[in-house]
């Protein structure tokens, strides 16, 4: 489960609260996504540094997302840009057919989860298709869950204002604060 001791106590002087405060917010906006889904349910950006839960808890969601019958597709960010290219660039009929069934899944989903936004490899491509695929969701009013360790400024810069744009308008940014909990379980701290 999501253990919040891994989290610090100690108040934040520059937030006036402790990260585990956050994080308890956190896991409860998760709980209830997860337990109040239905189609046409909020977007979320889940926003912090590496190690601090946010894939954890986005399979969380998509598990109980799926359990409760409603179509889920999870992709972490390299994997999903990957096959978005294939279905555009293939040479082999096949591959080419597989990678736009899967397109239309992304299109068409209750659900769509975006894991690790910012650690593929960038290009015109995939800022491209991440616009499209951002876009065409909002516009058809499905749901999206993208986790990233980029903050809104490196949003803008790496990909491009329009999809700032879009995260900031259609996206409720969901903060993750603390330190690395896999540096912590690791050397048992």
């Amino acid at each position: 489960g999501f253990d919040l001791n891994y989290y610090s106590d100690r108040i934040d002087g520059r937030l006036g609260v402790s990260h585990r405060r956050v994080m308890e917010k956190t896991l409860e906006t998760c709980r209830r996504y997860a337990r109040e889904f239905a189609p046409g349910a909020k977007n979320l950006l889940f926003s912090g540094a590496t190690g601090l839960g946010k894939t954890f808890l986005s399979a969380c969601i998509a598990a109980a997302v799926t359990e409760n019958g409603f179509s889920v597709a999870y992709e972490s960010a390299p994997h999903l840009f990957a096959k978005l290219e294939k279905a555009r660039f293939s040479d082999d009929p096949e591959l080419r057919r597989q990678a736009e069934q899967d397109t239309r899944k992304y299109t068409q989903c209750d659900l769509m989860i975006i894991d690790d936004l910012g650690t593929e490899m960038g290009g015109q491509f995939v800022t491209t298709a991440l616009y499209t695929l951002i876009n065409d969701r909002i516009l058809r009013g499905k749901s999206t869950i993208i986790s990233t360790n980029l903050n809104t400024e490196d949003l803008s810069r790496r990909y491009s204002s329009q999809i700032a744009s879009r995260l900031r308008g259609s996206f409720t940014r969901v903060a993750f604060l603390g330190d690395d909990i896999r540096v912590k379980k690791n050397w048992g701290i």
